[in-house]
C-alpha cells in the first residue's frame, strides 16, 4: 500500500524537540514496518503539498492519505476527495480550543463550514480520547467513522532495565525511590504540584528523587523548594537514548489538574509504563481507561496533594506491590503499540475498498 502521510502543523515540523514530531515519526515507522511505502509530506504551504501530492500520485497510484490534523488545513482532503483516494485524518487534540485557551486564539477563527467538510468527508478520523472524539463529532465527524484512538507505544524502544544498573546508579543515588518526569514541560501538566509532593515526602524522611527528562524551566520551578541533591536534570534527548532513561525511574506521577480539560492521550504514560515505571494518576479524562487502580498502577483523587504523597509513599514502602503494578503495567502497554495501530488502518482502508 502506498501512503502519503501529510503534516501541515507548522509546530510539528521534524526538526522540532516535542512529543508530537515523536508521533508522527512512531506512526511513519510503524506504517514502513507493516510493509507500507510511506511519503513523508511536511509541508505547510497548500500549494507545495498539493503539488507535490499530484506528482507523487502520477508516480504510482496512492492508496491513502493519512493527514495529521492542523488548523485551517484542508488541501490533502480537497486532493483526495477529488483524486477518489481514501483520506484518514488523525486528530491529536481539540486545537481550536487550545488555541482560544492557552495562546491569544489568532488562529482559531476557522471556517465552520470547511471544518465540517474536512472532517465529514473523511473515510476515518482517529481521535487519540473520548473529549477529542466529541470535539470531532462537533465538526461533522459521524459517530459511524469516527474510532477511537488512543496514542500509543514502541515496546521493542522503551523496554525496562536489564542488569545493567550503570546508567540508573549515574542518575538516581542508591537507596531512592526515582520519580520521573519526561517530556517538554506545558502549564497543564501542574508540575507545581509534583514539586510540592516532592516537598512533603522529603519532610518525611522518605527516600526519594526526581529525574527529569526534557525541556522546560524546571529549575526555576524548583529552585528553593527542593535540595538539588534530590534532583537530576537532563535536557532534550534522542528518543532512543530517552528511552533508557526512562527505564531508570520506578514511578510515574502525573499531576494534571481537573480545574484544565483533561483531553490528553499522554505519550509519556504508556511510555514508562512499558519501561517499567509504575503510574500514579489522577481520575480524570480516559487516564483510568489505562492505569487500573491497583492493577496496573495507582488512581487517585484529582487536585488531592496528600492522596498523590500517600500514592508514592506507599509504592516507596512496598516494593512487591511496585514490582506487581510494574508487571502489569509493561504488559498492557504491549497491546498497546504503534504498530497495532498501523495494521488497524490498513485494515480499516482494505475492508473500504473491499467489493
Amino acid at each position: 500500500m502506498r501512503i502519503a502521510y501529510v503534516n501541515q502543523d507548522a509546530g510539528v515540523a521534524p526538526s522540532k524537540k516535542k512529543g508530537a514530531v515523536v508521533h508522527v515519526e512512531a506512526m511513519r515507522k510503524a506504517f514502513a514496518g507493516v510493509g507500507a511505502e510511506v511519503l513523508a509530506l511536511d509541508i505547510v504551504d497548500d500549494r507545495e503539498l498539493v503539488a507535490e501530492l499530484d506528482r507523487a500520485h502520477q508516480r504510482a497510484p496512492l492508496d491513502l492519505v493519512y493527514e495529521r490534523y492542523a488548523l485551517k488545513r484542508c488541501a490533502a482532503s480537497t486532493f483526495a476527495h477529488s483524486h477518489g483516494i481514501p483520506h484518514v485524518l488523525e486528530v491529536n487534540a481539540p486545537l481550536a480550543d487550545e488555541e482560544e485557551r492557552w495562546r491569544d486564539g489568532a488562529r482559531a477563527a476557522v471556517d465552520p463550514s470547511r471544518e465540517r467538510e474536512l472532517f465529514g468527508r473523511a473515510m476515518r478520523v482517529l481521535a487519540v480520547s473520548s473529549d477529542v472524539e466529541r470535539y470531532c463529532h462537533d465538526r461533522g465527524a459521524s459517530v459511524e467513522r469516527t474510532v477511537l484512538t488512543p496514542n500509543a507505544v514502541d515496546p521493542d524502544l522503551f523496554r525496562p532495565r536489564d542488569g545493567d544498573a550503570g546508567l540508573r546508579s549515574a542518575l538516581v543515588p542508591a537507596g531512592r525511590l526515582a520519580l520521573g518526569f519526561h517530556g517538554r514541560l506545558r502549564p497543564w501538566h501542574n508540575f507545581p504540584m509534583l514539586v510540592a509532593a516532592m516537598q512533603r515526602l522529603i519532610e518525611r524522611d522518605v527516600p526519594i528523587h526526581l529525574l527529569v527528562l526534557g525541556e522546560g524551566e524546571f529549575e526555576r520551578e524548583l529552585a528553593q523548594r527542593i535540595d538539588p541533591s534530590r534532583t537530576t536534570l537532563l535536557g532534550w534527548k534522542p528518543h532512543a537514548e530517552a528511552a533508557a532513561i526512562v527505564a531508570c525511574t520506578d514511578v510515574l506521577p502525573l499531576t494534571y489538574s481537573a480545574a484544565e480539560p483533561c483531553y490528553f492521550s499522554p505519550l509519556k504514560l504508556l511510555e514508562g509504563m512499558s519501561a517499567g515505571a509504575v503510574p500514579v494518576v489522577p481520575a480524570l479524562g480516559d487516564l483510568t481507561r489505562v492505569v487500573r487502580h491497583e492493577h496496573n498502577g495507582l488512581v487517585y483523587t484529582a487536585d488531592d496533594l496528600e492522596a498523590l504523597v500517600e500514592s508514592i509513599s506507599r509504592l516507596q514502602r512496598g516494593p512487591d506491590l511496585r514490582n506487581s503494578l510494574a508487571r502489569n503495567a509493561r504488559a498492557m502497554a504491549e497491546t498497546h503499540s504503534w504498530t497495532h495501530i498501523a495494521r488497524s488502518v490498513l485494515g480499516l482502508v482494505s475492508a473500504e475498498n473491499a467489493p
